[in-house]
């Protein structure tokens, strides 16, 4: 399922042409601009904690954009109604965002993506590293070795 949805994602966010397929050069240039937006202070490098503060970024981004429908409707009875009832200001948020969060996608969180790409344990991504990842997840999830990825590459699974 993973793999779905990779492809998923690297559709959306690297077919530039939109032709419902991902070419090596597409996941490379989606590749570079994702390690220079990661890279904070440009010094060539992705440390743990740029990935994290990135992540988090998007996220916060996400969640203002697309707010849960009964937060946006509900946002300011709630807080009314906590202030007026003495509950703590995270009683009822906190429960709304465990719900919103959805998976934490461990593996990146943990630190295995991280541990993954950073092949000399330096604690730092390279450029170099980035692409050999890069390389790798491209040949792994081009099964038919066509030179793109697309949804022929999925495996048949039942629903």
């Amino acid at each position: 399922m993973m793999q779905d949805v990779m492809f998923v994602r690297l559709l959306k966010n690297a077919d530039t042409d939109k032709d419902g397929k991902i070419s090596k050069d597409e996941l490379t240039a989606y590749q570079d601009r994702l390690f220079t937006e990661i890279d904070a202070n440009k010094d060539g490098t992705i440390t743990r904690g740029e990935l994290v503060d990135f992540r988090q970024a998007r996220l916060d981004e996400f969640r203002k954009n697309n707010p849960p429908p009964e937060q946006a409707e509900n946002r300011d009875n709630d807080r009314r109604d906590r202030d007026r009832h003495g509950w703590g200001h995270h009683q009822g948020r906190d429960r709304q965002e465990a719900r919103w969060d959805g998976p934490r996608h461990g593996g990146m969180m943990r630190g295995g993506f991280f541990r993954m790409v950073d092949e000399d344990r330096d604690g730092k991504i390279t450029k170099a590293e980035a692409t050999t990842a890069t390389d790798k997840l491209f040949a792994r999830m081009d099964a038919n070795k066509d030179g793109t990825i697309s949804i022929d590459d999925l495996p048949d699974r039942p629903l």
